[in-house]
């Protein structure tokens, strides 16, 4: 093995890979153990894959499935959410230049969950740890939760770690002390239908009804948008319920598709290019003449 590809294989999606993989051997162990359940309320992400940025591809859909129905919206108000709550998927964009990444998530019964999931998604750079399970209720993740909390103006209180409006951070009972957190930066969100969260619930802290943005209006089952011009690098998305008064359970089964569009380097760029080498060559010639 050379060294360049042992670096590879150490970067934060190999190592998932790596996990993933030696896990495949364990699902009957697990299935007759304690363990099992505390497990599954971790972040566990689905690994859709590799995407290269100059590559147009759609995925098939993937399924997952989520706690209830309101996993995500408690996401958006001011005492946040719980990761538990939600679903997770993860994939990496890859080589260079950008697309444009479109998701679509729905409301589906699969092998996982029955029907009744009304969707709300945030996308977030970063991954979440490849093997220890992070957490929003880790000593890890309390203490920084609580330091978040005391720099969030008018935060007194939070049920969760999960934020999906802007960026959040957790990780696993390994690091009690906090210091080797999953941090996922916020790329945006989408969701089903329309949600005013009461003024008490308000992530403003204002006592005044708050309009969740970015619903698409229709309530259906289903929503997409899509992301412009992301770069290469390591993503995450978390998908919940929008129903706030919804219950925690039956579990409700979930799809999503991804699509990646190539965003072409605009011809003024290749015109340039183009002049400079062009530039490059004559003075080259005239080199040789002066020689």
């Amino acid at each position: 093995m050379t060294q360049d590809t042992f670096m590879q294989l150490q970067t934060p999606r190999a190592l998932w890979v790596r996990f993933r993989i030696g896990a495949l051997a364990l699902p009957l162990v697990l299935a007759c153990s304690l363990m099992a359940t505390s497990a599954m309320a971790h972040v566990t992400p689905l690994d859709i894959g590799d995407f290269n940025l100059g590559t147009a591809v759609t995925t098939t859909e993937r399924n997952s499935a989520v706690e209830g129905d309101r996993g995500w919206i408690d996401g958006a108000d001011g005492d946040w959410g719980d990761t538990h709550d939600t679903a997770a998927y993860i994939f990496s964009l890859v080589g260079e230049g950008s697309a444009d990444v479109s998701l679509a998530v729905r409301g589906r019964t699969n092998a996982l969950g029955g029907s009744g999931l009304s969707p709300g998604f945030t996308l977030y750079q970063g991954l979440p740890d490849a093997g220890n399970g992070d957490h929003d209720h880790s000593i890890g993740s309390e203490l920084l939760r609580a330091a978040d909390c005391a720099a969030t103006p008018g935060c007194t209180t939070t049920e969760g770690s999960f934020r999906v409006m802007t960026n959040f951070r957790i990780t696993n009972d390994a690091d009690e002390t906090g210091t080797s957190a999953s941090i996922f930066t916020y790329v945006g969100h989408a969701y089903d239908g329309s949600v005013t969260l009461t003024g008490a619930n308000s992530p403003l802290y204002d006592n005044q009804p708050y309009l969740v943005p970015n619903g698409d209006g229709t309530l259906d089952r289903a929503v997409s948008t899509t992301f412009h011009n992301l770069t290469a690098g390591d993503y995450t998305v978390f998908v919940g319920g929008m129903n706030y008064a919804a219950v925690g359970f039956p579990l409700r089964g979930t799809g999503l598709t991804l699509s990646v569009t190539p965003v072409p380097v605009p011809a003024a760029v290749w015109l340039f290019g183009s002049g400079l080498a062009g530039l490059a060559g004559l003075a080259r010639r005239r080199m040789k003449t002066n020689l």
